[in-house]
C-alpha cells in the first residue's frame, strides 16, 4: 500500500496532536496526529472530530518507539535535503 499526501492538503499551522484512546480490551494506545484540509461540508464538533488526518499509532516498546523516531528523523533529513523550490504549496 502506498499513501501519497500532497502538500496543499497539509495544515502546516497547527501543531501535531498527542492521542491516547482506550480499547474494549483495556489497553490504552497512544498515536501522533496532523490534520489535513478538509472539505467545507465535513463538520468538527469537539465530540466528534471527523477532520481528515493522519494518525501514526504508537509502538508499545521503548525499543520500537525509538526505531520510529529514528525513520522519522530520517525523513525531516530528507526533507531538508530535497531540492528547495520543488513542489506545491
Amino acid at each position: 500500500m502506498r499513501i501519497n499526501v500532497y502538500s496543499q492538503e497539509l495544515i502546516l499551522d497547527e501543531s501535531p496532536e498527542l492521542v491516547t484512546q482506550e480499547s474494549n480490551t483495556g489497553i490504552t494506545y497512544s498515536a501522533i496526529r496532523i490534520f489535513l484540509h478538509s472539505s467545507e461540508k465535513l463538520h468538527h464538533p469537539p465530540q466528534d472530530d471527523d477532520r481528515s488526518a493522519i494518525t501514526f499509532w504508537l509502538p508499545k516498546s521503548d525499543s520500537n518507539r525509538e526505531k520510529l523516531i529514528d525513520i522519522l528523523g530520517e525523513m525531516i533529513e530528507g526533507i531538508r535535503q530535497a531540492p528547495s523550490g520543488t513542489g506545491l504549496d
